[in-house]
């Protein structure tokens, strides 16, 4: 898996090749992109509420081992962060 210095630095080499009026938007956008593709999400650093709730919710707490669970909360609620924050 590539870094996700190498994987921000090419997104923005293939998003825009202008050289004058450079489209930052599109560069951020193509940013975003290359690091879904690459396996990595950009969330913020403390869950929103309603997120918290929704993971609550879809948890099967007691039914797993600390580590699965640890690996289930993870990854539910880094997978459903783009539904809770805009």
């Amino acid at each position: 898996m590539p870094s996700i210095v190498e994987t921000i630095a090419q997104s923005i080499k293939k998003a825009d090749r202008t050289i004058f009026n450079e489209n930052y938007t599109k560069q951020a956008n193509a940013v975003i992109e290359g690091l879904r593709k690459a396996g990595y999400e950009v969330v913020p650093v403390r869950p929103p509420e309603l997120l918290v709730e929704y993971a609550v919710e879809n948890i099967p707490f007691g039914r797993l081992r600390p580590s699965d669970l640890i690996r289930t909360l993870y990854t539910t609620m880094v997978e459903n962060c783009r539904k809770f924050v805009g």
